[in-house]
């Protein structure tokens, strides 16, 4: 497969990497044993550049929370270990209820078992940092099993959704089938991804329908907002509104997205589905895209590639891109809505609740009471 599924945890940080492949890597292995698949993503890993007009915002916040999703093998011997070893990373109730109940509690709602705002494990990175500030993390826990059919069928579309963005893979020593099977299911992701971005694209001109040209900035940001269409938190000022527009346009971010899906669009270009203009520019990275989706053929070619739950109910082909592009935005949101809210309701219990009014205070800070003094 000529597109990588992740960013390299080995290479230097590159534009706009926050945090270093070996602070990353010092993070996971104070988690092993039990850790088989790791990656680094978000604002702590990747900066996001501050909203127009508010490049003074962020100052304060030195060191931004590093966000990881931790996929393991055996949840029960994984939260055995980590409640033994870091029971303050719980809340009173799963440390009550233990490591059984613990597991079966994380693959509820959208099968990820969160610790926001908890101090990072890594003794080196203390040591760099010299006591001047503590570096926060939130770690994700989640079963190999359900990262793979969240990969693979978009069943939660959370840690999926996750990983059709830039992420930093952090070596673990993790090989054979199973880490085959899992950069598998990741290339499906990602050309799950593809195909739903193009789908969704807006209509290049007013009052237009599909046959355009778009920048592949445009693109990249809808492929960054499949997962946020029918999110509560953005629709409640729990999130950053320009969550989605940072997520893509940040400094860097455009050459990431490009890495990811580069290889399946000149895939498709060889096909004749669509052309890429990669000598024009778009923010930071050039070039434009072109495709007819007012050409039935090519929809049905795009919707085939997306998971047979998200392709259920959808008649082989319709109208126009225009209501093709409303029925996948509704189909998604109906799986992104619920699954964002159980696993907010879910925070309460596997976080406590004063761990999670400060992290969605933090949340809410950059969301609805952004600006407020």
């Amino acid at each position: 497969m000529e597109r990588p599924p992740h960013g390299d945890a080995s290479a230097p940080a590159s534009a706009g990497q926050l945090t270093h492949a070996d602070e990353l890597a010092a993070i996971v292995e104070a988690f092993q044993p039990g850790v088989s698949h790791a990656v680094g993503y978000g604002s702590g890993v990747f900066g996001q550049r501050p909203a127009a007009g508010k490049e003074g915002e962020d100052r304060e916040e030195e060191s931004p929370m590093i966000d990881l999703l931790l996929a393991v093998p055996d949840p029960v011997v994984f939260h055995r270990h980590n409640l033994d070893r870091r029971p303050g990373h719980y809340s009173a109730l799963c440390r009550l209820m233990g490591a059984g109940p613990v597991s079966a509690l994380q693959r509820k709602a959208a099968a990820v078992h969160f610790h926001p705002l908890v101090d990072s494990p890594a003794a080196a990175h203390a040591a760099a940092a010299g006591g001047r500030r503590r570096r926060r993390i939130k770690y994700g826990v989640i079963h190999e099993a359900d990262l793979l059919a969240d990969l693979t069928e978009w069943r939660w579309l959370y840690a999926a959704g996750r990983m059709q963005k830039p992420t930093v893979a952090v070596p673990v020593g993790a090989e054979g089938a199973a880490a085959a099977a899992l950069a598998e299911a990741q290339g499906r992701n990602l050309d799950m991804a593809l195909a739903a971005a193009l789908l969704l694209l807006p209509p290049p001109n007013p009052g237009g329908e599909g046959r355009g040209t778009w920048g592949l900035g445009t693109l990249h940001e809808t492929i960054a907002g499949l997962s946020y269409g029918g999110d509560p938190r953005m629709a409640l000022g729990g999130e950053d509104p320009d969550k989605v527009s940072k997520l893509a346009r940040s400094e860097g971010q455009g050459g990431r997205f490009a890495a990811l899906y580069g290889g399946a669009l000149r895939r498709w270009e060889g096909e004749g589905m669509l052309s890429v203009d990669r000598t024009g520019g778009c923010g930071d990275v050039g070039g434009t895209v072109r495709l007819d989706l007012d050409h039935a053929p090519t929809r049905r070619r795009l919707w085939g590639t997306l998971p047979p739950g998200v392709r259920r109910g959808a008649c082989s082909g319709f109208a126009t891109a225009g209501e093709s592009a409303a029925h996948l935005a509704s189909v998604l949101a109906g799986i992104v809505g619920p699954a964002a809210r159980a696993q907010s309701a879910k925070g309460l219990l596997t976080a406590g609740v004063a761990r999670s009014a400060r992290y969605a205070a933090a949340k809410f800070a950059k969301g609805a009471l952004r600006g407020v003094a």
